[in-house]
């Protein structure tokens, strides 16, 4: 079976979870194509002792990493200006607008983490890899990657009760945080 058509089931799951190492959507898909020409240059070499879901994240964690060294020193990562039309008053739109103003609020939260913990907890929460899986990717034992986890939820609560909308509402612990977990997987 050719490489393409081995990788392409992975391709969403890994360009989220380069965007969780990354600032940004355009940044993620450059590491991610990054991680692919590595990865495929390194294929003759996949054994088959791991997954190749994990291999692939291993790779990209790689490339991601070698990325940002090579850009440390440069300029501050570019901001996204808002966009300048209004959308019309459509009550779908205000739902579709509030679905993305919570996902975009759980990925600048999620980007706040510490790497450390952040890789596991995009793994688990966002990608749904198992503890063994994440603890291969991370070269760490399971039980640092389960403490990990469980850092990471809590620090992601406290950002997210601190960057509250002024509208009243109140997240409600972890539920915001895993309601929108589960939005943006799509």
């Amino acid at each position: 079976m050719a490489f393409q058509e081995l990788i392409r089931p992975h391709l969403d799951s890994l360009r989220r979870f380069v965007y969780s190492l990354s600032n940004n959507w355009q940044d993620a898909d450059d590491i991610a194509q990054e991680a692919l020409i590595k990865a495929f240059r390194a294929f003759p070499t996949f054994d088959g002792r791991a997954a190749l879901s994990t291999w692939l994240y291993t790779v990209a964690r790689s490339a991601s990493i070698d990325w940002h060294r090579s850009r440390l020193g440069k300029a501050a990562q570019r901001e996204h200006s808002l966009p300048s039309a209004h959308p019309a008053a459509d009550p779908g739109l205000d739902e579709a607008c509030s679905q993305r103003q919570d996902r975009d609020r759980l990925w600048q939260a999620i980007h706040r983490l510490d790497e450390k913990n952040r890789v596991p907890l995009v793994l688990f929460e966002v990608e749904g890899l198992a503890y063994d899986e994440i603890a291969a990717i991370e070269g760490v034992p399971v039980g640092t990657v389960r403490s990990r986890i469980s850092r990471a939820r809590q620090s992601l609560r406290e950002l997210l009760l601190e960057s509250e909308p002024q509208s009243g509402v109140r997240a409600e612990g972890g539920a915001l945080g895993r309601s929108l977990l589960e939005r943006s997987r799509g």
